[in-house]
């Protein structure tokens, strides 16, 4: 193939990806550009139990639309005014932010109750039906109609006339919580009594998407400004995921300024250096600029969205991008007009191929941002490529390289390490290795825990912390699973884990009970139970008759109840019918899979989880899971996978240069990257900074990039001083974009970043030392 042939297939390449790009962008002005700023993730799925996850993910969306905003005061009154004022402001003024409305969720809830009533019986029903009295059965429904038991109706009387269903439902409106939003309540901070007012909120839409969080923040802003002028010392205090997602948004909306900023100084710089003029910033701006969109474009339409930490990453890739073009300038400065190019596409080949394996890793990672910053990176690296090698040809005429200020400094350490012998630079680098390994006693700090790969704002942390001690009433990210063959088993092992619970607590002990769908239902046995005594009130000669003309009630059918009950014998209430469809704003206390059932049991803020763990542990088909715990367990799983990859990695890149190269090159050229990757877990253990899942993947990068050093090395040997000029500004580039993502904010960034610097650094060293060697040979 020629390389007219070449450039020409590469056109035709790059203008169907250009037509492709377009069609992508029309879909997302049609649709509407979608940020994601959700941090979850960058940390692993918690579980492999798949209800486990699904349980999880349900309280991850339900937790991202919902917020909190508490009133605080030291008058009640005062408070209770201040509290009245900022509903009206948001009921009245407010689109995208919103009450939580539990309207559906007791309209579902009343709605399973009323489809299976002659199975629900509340504990004084039991009691009096047990005891036979038809008496007693009749004077428990009359006070449950005209007294306190009838105020409140959730299962209509038509369906309940003695009300025995309805008294179950009402005594547990307090377990869904539809009563603590706005109330005013009595706490204690600082060891001085104040009142409180938490106002339960939620967004029309999903909280993570950026767009939504600029909207609900400024109307937030407008509500608080209006408030603080009308009650001024009345303290707002702010709790929920969009706080922290706006914050972290923020944040990476600072380093994507600050890193592509400094890439794209520091490219200029470098160009106009070696370059002398803006006719040189074409190519690599076409390049950076392009390769960025369409890997924007394709990631966007293609995922729906696309990852605040997908552009700052990709902002990194200005470094790596400009490669080519350097590449590409000096092969043209330097070689006559009619040259055959096809070693120069070659080595560009094998550069990307090498660059798009190394950040192709990262789809390994198992965590979900990383592999959007794979695809991302894979694409924009493959069009910036298309880009040189189609537009190179035209935009590199009459470009000029001023480097021999540079070439000398390049041609004194080829000279330097020159005189060094093979030997004595293998035997030193192990002898280096290997005291570093022995002063470290082969020990090296790790740290798998996600909280350390999250620079969440202190403020909203203690925010969060005092509202949580305010108002909540069970943990979080901590609950017992409860499995089971069916769901009477079920029900059978969460009495034992009560009891188990309960026979542990110190005397006095106040304890919460844990919140499980035994609050909501009763289990398979016990609703057969309640249908057994409802047939003394709807069987034959049963007492609704009766009561029903006792207490004037025409509108009521007798014989229509017995009918239905009849109809119902056999038709028990399954709690997977409510919490699948109808608990809007639960946590999934069950869920039915092919593998059985499993039930979620809510563990109080009050109890010791260590002690629950202990205490669970026993009992058959019950663990106790704790969302950090098992997260950490994750992310070291991960590390430790992404480790062995790491040497497949090596692998197939030594597999890939052995189709060019005979295996005692392709042995040097891996000792180059094998070589950064040592040093650079030798570094950071002699720097005591713990060795995370973001480090590893980093190293990937290092393999790639230090390959694409060497590659260029081995095709352009017999111009060592050139290609090595061209591969110093390049890595300079390269340092330079790893560098600002080292002085990130967010930990994750932070790490990704210092790894890769140091890498990079140590890819320089090889390289040099490779080029020496080859210089000396030729």
């Amino acid at each position: 193939m020629t390389q007219h042939v070449y450039r020409r297939w590469c056109s035709v390449a790059l203008l169907i990806l250009t037509l492709v790009s377009l069609v992508c962008f029309w879909s997302i002005s049609r649709t509407g550009l979608q940020i994601d700023t959700n941090l979850r993730s960058l940390s692993p799925s918690f579980s492999v139990d798949a209800s486990v996850n699904q349980a999880l993910n349900k309280m991850s969306a339900d937790a991202a639309q919902q917020f909190m905003l508490v009133l605080v005061h030291e008058d009640e009154d005062s408070l209770t005014d201040a509290s009245d004022y900022l509903r009206e402001l948001i009921e009245q003024e407010a689109q995208v932010i919103r009450y939580v409305d539990h309207t559906a969720l007791l309209d579902a809830y009343a709605a399973q109750l009323q489809q299976h009533s002659f199975h629900i019986l509340g504990p004084q029903a039991q009691t009096v039906l047990a005891q036979g009295e038809d008496a007693a059965v009749l004077k428990l429904g009359e006070n449950n109609l005209y007294g306190t038991g009838g105020m409140l109706r959730l299962v209509p009387v038509v369906r309940d006339p003695l009300g025995f269903a309805n008294e179950y439902a009402v005594r547990l409106l307090d377990r869904i919580g539809v009563n603590n939003s706005d109330e005013i309540q009595a706490v204690t901070r600082a060891g001085k009594d104040i009142f409180i007012a938490p106002h339960q909120l939620r967004l029309a839409s999903d909280a993570m998407e950026m767009k939504q969080q600029d909207l609900a923040l400024a109307e937030l802003e407008k509500i608080t400004a209006q408030f603080k002028a009308e009650y001024p010392d009345v303290e707002i205090v702010e709790s929920g995921i969009l706080f922290f997602a706006a914050d972290s948004a923020q944040s990476a909306r600072a380093d994507i300024e600050t890193i592509s900023t400094g890439s794209t100084i520091g490219v200029l710089l470098l160009a106009l250096w070696i370059f002398r003029g803006p006719r040189a910033l074409v190519l690599p701006a076409l390049s950076i600029g392009l390769g960025l969109a369409f890997a924007f474009s394709i990631c966007h339409y293609w995922l729906g969205s696309i990852h605040v930490l997908t552009l700052v990453f990709g902002s990194s890739l200005i470094g790596v991008v400009v490669d080519y073009a350097l590449h590409y300038f000096y092969f043209q400065a330097h070689h006559p007009q009619g040259e055959n190019r096809l070693p120069l596409y070659r080595a560009l080949m094998l550069s990307l191929l090498s660059s798009v394996i190394g950040f192709s890793a990262l789809a390994w990672s198992g965590l979900a941002a990383l592999q959007q910053v794979a695809v991302f990176a894979a694409l924009g690296l493959v069009y910036a490529w298309l880009v040189v090698i189609s537009l190179g040809h035209f935009l590199t005429k009459n470009v000029k390289v001023y480097d021999a200020g540079l070439q000398k400094a390049v041609l004194g350490v080829l000279r330097l390490f020159g005189k060094l012998r093979a030997v004595h630079v293998i035997v030193a680098m192990l002898m280096v290795l290997g005291a570093s390994f022995w002063v470290n006693r082969f020990d090296f700090p790790v740290s798998d825990n996600p909280r350390s790969f999250f620079a969440a704002n202190p403020q909203l942390i203690e925010q969060e912390k005092q509202v949580s001690e305010w108002v909540a009433s069970h943990e979080p990210a901590s609950f017992i699973l409860v499995h089971g063959e069916n769901a009477q088993q079920v029900y059978d092992r969460i009495a034992l884990v009560q009891a188990a619970v309960e026979n542990s607590a110190q005397e006095n002990e106040a304890l919460l009970p844990l919140l499980g769908v035994h609050h909501f239902f009763p289990s398979p046995a016990q609703q057969q139970t309640n249908y057994q005594l409802n047939q003394r009130i709807y069987g034959a000669d049963g007492l609704a008759a009766t009561f029903i003309q006792q207490q004037g009630l025409t509108e009521i059918s007798a014989q229509a109840l017995a009918e239905a009950y009849r109809a119902q014998q056999n038709n028990a209430l399954n709690p997977a019918e409510f919490f699948t469809e109808g608990a809007f704003l639960l946590p999934p206390l069950w869920i039915e899979s092919d593998k059985g059932v499993d039930a979620f049991l809510m563990l109080p803020k009050s109890m010791d989880l260590h002690k629950v763990a202990e205490q669970v542990a026993a009992i058959s088909g019950v663990r106790f899971f704790s969302a950090m715990q098992d997260a950490e367990m994750g992310m070291k799983n991960l590390r430790q996978s992404s480790m062995k990859l790491l040497l497949l990695a090596l692998a197939l890149m030594a597999a890939l240069l052995l189709i060019r190269y005979p295996w005692r090159t392709v042995l040097q050229l891996m000792a180059v990257p094998a070589f950064a990757i040592s040093a650079s877990f030798v570094l950071l253990a002699l720097f005591n900074v713990p060795l995370t899942l973001f480090h590893v993947m980093a190293l990937f990068l290092v393999v790639g990039l230090g390959m694409d050093y060497v590659i260029f090395i081995a095709e352009m040997s017999e111009n060592s001083v050139e290609t090595l000029s061209a591969v110093a500004i390049s890595s300079t580039t390269n340092l330079l974009s790893f560098g600002l993502l080292g002085l990130s904010i967010l930990p994750a960034v932070s790490a990704f970043g210092l790894a890769l610097f140091i890498g990079s650094s140590f890819n320089l060293l090889g390289a040099l030392l490779l080029a020496s060697r080859r210089w000396k040979n030729h």
